[in-house]
């Protein structure tokens, strides 16, 4: 009964420009002759750049199927959209006539019933952009979603604590001139969705608590440098793929909820691609898979306790059998490491020395101490209580990770 009511409550208000000054305003200016309001389905008939010239809320706003070319919403107040039900669409460009539905103003999304919508429909090449100087808010969740047209530009500015989830199979590109540093929601990626983020160097695209990869085959890819200062979470055994086209000297955690895949693209000219230390962090099954690798450019923490020894055996790069951390933290090839890329690591370390031949010393006494090969192998376990040494004469000369109860991780030669 309520929704029956509701449906029937709902008026559709088209923008007619009869008053003549563009005003949102201006009730003449109106089908309905009338202001719109919250149950109104607000409709943009017009090729007119409209102004929001006083703050209200409406159901919905649309091009319609007739509208023949661009139309620009502007004006220094704000439209907050609501559609009232769960998944609702918001906006939706429905022109027939392959035109784009431009916010040059503040737009803010809240619907308490749960994500809303964004759409093209009807004409292939619709858009759907918010430019350069717009402020979009989101008060609840919002999702760009498949139609006739799957490509959305967002090149202004994002606010808000909910999250911006990207529906199957679409594209959107950032190129925002203003920072988004501050906006809290997640970035979620479901399948075959494509982020492009042509954002200008050392402007935040992005710093909130990481892009969430909920379906398989997404991508992201940075041509800006020092945009993204966030992490990335793989769910279940999707495959991602990262595209780091500039440096990045800020990015945070890699997580795996599942048997995932990280793929992680260098391009050739990058020199610098740094994240948190990740040793905490839960990998699971997952699989990191580098293209474009060379030593000491990619980068966790600051030094070389930045990943576990689990972890090295999960990251995979053509003609690389193992890998490790060096001082700095920098992820390079096992077989080309020495005792001085460990070196500043040796001014107090737990165990030493770190060029062995018969044992390996302990600055402490320790209960549990475990020694893994460069392919992750357990090769030797003592849980004694309060050791104070460990034999290594038995192993064969090479690099290994000697760990300190499943936590501390150091790296020795032997000779």
């Amino acid at each position: 009964m309520f929704l029956s009511t509701f449906i029937n409550a709902q008026v559709e208000n088209n923008f007619n420009n009869q008053g003549g000054d563009l005003l949102w305003s201006n009730a003449a200016n109106w089908s309905s002759a009338e202001v719109p309001t919250p149950t109104h389905i607000v409709r943009l008939p017009l090729i007119v750049e409209s102004k929001v010239d006083l703050d209200l809320t409406v159901l919905k706003l649309m091009t319609v199927f007739s509208t023949g070319g661009d139309v620009s919403v502007a004006g220094d107040n704000t439209v907050t959209i609501n559609p009232n039900i769960a998944n609702g669409i918001a906006i939706e460009n429905a022109s027939g006539n392959d035109v784009s539905l431009i916010f040059k103003g503040k737009v803010t999304i809240n619907n308490p019933a749960g994500f809303s919508n964004m759409r093209n429909g009807n004409g292939t090449g619709n858009t759907i952009e918010f430019a350069a100087g717009s402020l979009l808010t989101l008060s609840s969740g919002f999702q760009p979603s498949s139609g006739s047209n799957n490509n959305f530009f967002f090149n202004g500015k994002i606010e808000g604590t909910a999250n911006l989830r990207f529906g199957a199979n679409t594209t959107s590109t950032f190129a925002n001139t203003v920072s988004n540093t501050g906006y809290t929601g997640e970035l979620v990626q479901l399948l075959n969705t494509s982020l492009i983020v042509n954002t200008p160097d050392d402007i935040v695209f992005y710093d909130g608590l990481k892009i969430q990869v909920n379906g398989n085959n997404a991508s992201a890819t940075l041509n800006g440098e020092n945009v993204f200062k966030s992490g990335i979470t793989v769910g279940g055994t999707n495959t991602y793929t990262f595209n780091v086209n500039k440096n990045q000297n800020a990015m945070t955690n890699i997580i795996f909820q599942g048997g995932g895949t990280l793929n992680l693209v260098v391009d050739n000219a990058v020199t610098n691609v740094s994240f948190a230390n990740n040793s905490a962090n839960e990998w699971l099954t997952g699989t990191i898979n580098i293209t474009g690798f060379k030593n000491g450019v990619i980068r966790f923490g600051t030094d070389n306790t930045g990943l576990t020894v689990g972890q090295l055996s999960q990251i995979k790069a053509t003609g690389i059998n193992a890998f490790a951390l060096d001082s700095n933290g920098y992820l390079i090839d096992a077989a080309t490491a020495s005792v001085g890329d460990f070196e500043e690591n040796t001014i107090n370390p737990i165990a030493y020395p770190t060029l062995a031949t018969d044992k390996i010393y302990f600055k402490k006494l320790q209960n549990n101490v475990k020694i893994f090969d460069i392919t992750g192998k357990v090769l030797v376990h003592n849980t004694t209580k309060d050791q104070s040494e460990i034999a290594v004469e038995t192993l064969a000369s090479g690099m290994y990770f000697i760990v300190f109860d499943n936590k501390k991780v150091e790296r020795f030669l032997k000779k």
